[in-house]
């Protein structure tokens, strides 16, 4: 597991910044694979924002719990296995980063509020939001075409999740 072994994260960074540059070199303007970079942004991004963009949520915690909630949604949608969420969320505790929306301490806003910031993101496009969801652990896409009820009942359950 790499979680203990530095030479296996030293080597997992360097292949991910290597796979990042060579999308962004073949996509310079985010028109095709370069967006699927943002898997996990557009919760991330709201979530930022609900914490005044402090040291309670860093960015690489919020596109990890970002991540866990864009795989929850594509479940739910039924775009993925129903057991990818819960795959992803054992490696990211595995790794030791936040998954879930408890794992962010303090208050956080209700889900409609969280929804009117998602609104707020650079990536919506002509009024709906746009989300970078899977069919599978290792296959994403972007869509826009995603009910926002669902998203709010997803939402609602991760803030009832805090307890």
């Amino acid at each position: 597991m790499a979680a203990g072994d530095a030479a296996l994260r030293a080597e997992a960074v360097r292949r991910s910044v290597q796979m990042k540059a060579d999308i962004v070199a073949r996509d310079e303007t985010e028109q095709g694979d370069r967006a699927l970079l943002n898997l996990g942004h557009t919760f991330c991004h709201a979530l930022e924002a609900a914490t005044g963009y402090s040291d309670r949520l860093l960015h690489g915690e919020g596109v990890a719990i970002g991540c866990a909630l864009a795989a929850e949604l594509s479940a739910r949608l039924g775009l993925c296995p129903q057991e990818d969420p819960s795959r992803i969320r054992a490696h990211l505790a595995q790794m030791g980063m936040m998954r879930d929306l408890s794992d962010i301490s303090g208050d956080l806003p209700d889900s409609d509020a969280l929804l009117a910031l998602m609104a707020q993101d650079k990536k919506v496009l002509e009024g709906r939001l746009r989300f970078i969801l899977m069919r599978g652990i290792g296959t994403s896409f972007v869509t826009s075409d995603v009910p926002l009820d669902v998203v709010k009942t997803l939402l609602d359950d991760a803030l009832g999740a805090r307890g």
